[in-house]
């Protein structure tokens, strides 16, 4: 009877105006009166009416079950908030009072992630006040790749020099991603070789590589990198128009 509860909550929706005393004065003139003559506590009668209808209206059902998966994504971003927004041990850009937080999950062997790099990059330089960005290091390419927790490694062992971004870009420009090309684009980035080769086996790297991963891992609606988190929307995939359509709700909304 309980998994019955909903039908009866719709269904006497449907059968109220029926059921009301109210008289041709009380009711709204734009409003058809619903003729069903059951009574509420008739249970075929009522699921017989609901089957006619969504027979009917079946994309009412399809609608629900949209309606039903989005709240169920945007409740797993909830329940990992503060490891989205508030590990400070991520990498983020922007002032902490900004607007609007653009979170990306990204990993640097992935095609779409490279195709966005220069959308974030530009958001960050046209939007300086406005706009903060979370970088959240996700190497779910690494079983096939075998660079792409390296290659996290080293972006966030140049964070210790100061060149997080230049050598974030140059690393999502780049293809190959072994050791060797790495300490090429750090020497080429102007880093010092040696110090990130020596950051690069920080335990606290790999422990915040290992977190991001188990966070990702709870995201339902993350199904592929990059995926973005702007304002209260998210995006997996590298769709820039509609990236650009997200900010534009989040910065004027």
């Amino acid at each position: 009877m309980k998994a019955l509860k909903p039908f009866f909550m719709a269904a006497s929706l449907l059968v109220v105006p029926a059921c009301s005393q109210a008289g041709p004065a009380d009711q709204k003139a734009d409003v058809p009166a619903v003729k069903y003559d059951v009574e509420l506590s008739d249970k075929d009668a009522i699921e017989q009416i609901i089957h006619d209808y969504l027979m009917e209206n079946p994309e009412v059902v399809m609608d629900a079950l949209v309606a039903y998966e989005a709240k169920q994504d945007w409740a797993s971003v909830e329940a990992v908030r503060s490891a989205i927004y508030n590990d400070s041990r991520d990498v983020v850009i922007g002032p902490v009072d900004a607007n609007v937080t653009i979170v990306e999950f990204f990993d640097y062997n992935c095609t779409y992630c490279k195709k966005t790099t220069d959308w974030l990059v530009n958001i960050i330089k046209e939007h300086p006040n406005d706009v903060r960005v979370i970088f959240k290091e996700l190497p779910i390419l690494d079983g096939r790749t075998q660079t792409s927790k390296n290659a996290a490694r080293a972006a966030l062992a140049a964070h210790k020099q100061g060149k997080y971004l230049d050598m974030h870009v140059a690393l999502m420009n780049a293809r190959g991603l072994s050791q060797s090309r790495i300490e090429e684009i750090a020497e080429n980035e102007g880093l010092n070789v040696s110090k990130l080769i020596k950051d690069m086996e920080d335990s606290k790297i790999n422990n915040l590589i290992q977190d991001n991963m188990v966070v990702g891992q709870k995201l339902r609606p993350l199904t592929g990198t990059p995926f973005f988190i702007i304002g209260d929307e998210f995006l997996s995939g590298a769709n820039v128009t509609r990236l650009d359509e997200m900010l534009d709700k989040a910065l004027n909304g």
